[in-house]
């Protein structure tokens, strides 16, 4: 693996949106490591991120959120660096590690836009992770899907995957927390392709199963994780899904943020 800096952030402000240009070398891009500095410059103040390709956004999340995410794929933590990285780090299978990287010369011009909100002289620098070129058909993308409720019961998730490969769907609620052995809010959660139950688990359930797999569950967060076994196989595949249900059972009303984990064509809609 290449290991090189990326060059400088533009703009990079107590608070407004920090870019960079990802150059158009003839690599793979597995992953950008972001490292802050400066006078008070943290995570939370990292309040989105985004990865476009020509126009159109591929990756969406805000720093707190991408932190949670990479805890709990056991990814190493500390308060300086943040890891936005697409391959699979624990797959058992070399394909499985590294597809979802950016074939940089095959693609749009990259951009890495970072908004930063209230922090103090800050600095911002970024790495990155290169390979030899794969040809990647499919690339690693976030998508976010907001929605709301003000009372308790069964709510869907509504969005489509478009064919893509779903690796995981995050689930951030407001509510009640998890705690020893008790859900949280989010209690349950019920997935459906083509009419048929494929996952239907509670808090409890689904945690101990992902910490069987050295998965660290983190605050607020219920993760549907077909791949919790780091079998890249297990991947949901939506190219034959008539239907597909996350259905979000709650004790009380809430907001969730639900971030989707894909693989899918750099340019499907």
């Amino acid at each position: 693996m290449l290991l090189q800096p990326l060059p400088t952030f533009n703009n990079v402000v107590a608070t407004g949106v920090a870019t960079l240009k990802v150059p158009k070398y003839a690599l793979t891009l597995n992953r950008i490591l972001l490292r802050l500095g400066g006078t008070t410059f943290t995570k939370a103040m990292i309040t989105d991120i985004k990865i476009k390709l020509g126009v159109r956004t591929v990756y969406n999340i805000t720093g707190p959120l991408l932190d949670a995410i990479n805890k709990y794929k056991g990814l190493y933590d500390d308060a300086a660096h943040l890891t936005i990285d697409f391959n699979e780090r624990d797959a058992t299978t070399l394909p499985g590690k590294e597809i979802g990287g950016y074939d940089l010369s095959k693609l749009d011009d990259m951009t890495l836009e970072i908004t930063i909100t209230g922090a103090t002289a800050p600095t911002l620098a970024a790495t990155g992770f290169f390979t030899a070129p794969q040809d990647n058909d499919l690339i690693e993308k976030v998508l976010y899907f907001p929605t709301s409720t003000s009372v308790a019961g069964k709510f869907p998730i509504n969005f489509n995957p478009m064919g893509a490969l779903v690796k995981r769907v995050f689930f951030f609620y407001a509510g009640t927390d998890w705690g020893n052995g008790t859900n949280g809010n989010l209690n349950r959660l019920e997935v459906k392709k083509n009419g048929l139950v494929i996952h239907d688990a509670d808090c409890v359930d689904n945690r101990f199963i992902a910490k069987e797999y050295q998965k660290v569950p983190q605050s607020k967060l219920y993760v549907y994780d077909p791949m919790v076994d780091n079998n890249a196989s297990g991947m949901l595949v939506t190219s034959d899904a008539v239907s597909l249900e996350f259905n979000t059972f709650l004790t009380a009303g809430d907001a969730i943020q639900c971030y989707v984990e894909l693989l899918d064509k750099p340019y499907n809609a």
